[in-house]
């Protein structure tokens, strides 16, 4: 036959799953948000054509530790940074106007 159910076998919708709680704030710690990786390219970026400027005027000061190899592949490095993030944001552009010439 069949039995009766008590009310200890039933249990509120959060307690079967956790983590799916709708109170509960989303984890920050998983993943950098897009702004942050953003902004850390920029920095990147900025960091890189820093070094490449830095490493000119070393040279064209005579400084004894700098070579002209390493000035050129500082500014190979600046320069495919800078290549990179002026793709990505022509790949933001084209899908912000796509976005916005969706008709709703």
């Amino acid at each position: 036959m069949i039995e009766a159910i008590g009310t200890t076998q039933i249990r509120p919708p959060d307690a079967a799953l956790p983590d799916l709680r709708l109170d509960k704030p989303a984890k920050t710690d998983q993943a950098p948000s897009f702004q942050d990786m953003l902004t850390n390219l920029l920095a990147d970026v900025d960091k890189a054509q820093t070094q490449a400027d830095a490493s000119i005027q070393n040279l064209a000061a005579g400084k004894e530790n700098t070579s002209i190899q390493d000035v050129v592949v500082r500014m190979e490095e600046a320069d495919l940074a800078f290549r990179l993030m002026k793709e990505i944001r022509d790949k933001l552009v084209a899908a912000y106007k796509e976005i916005m010439s969706t008709q709703v």
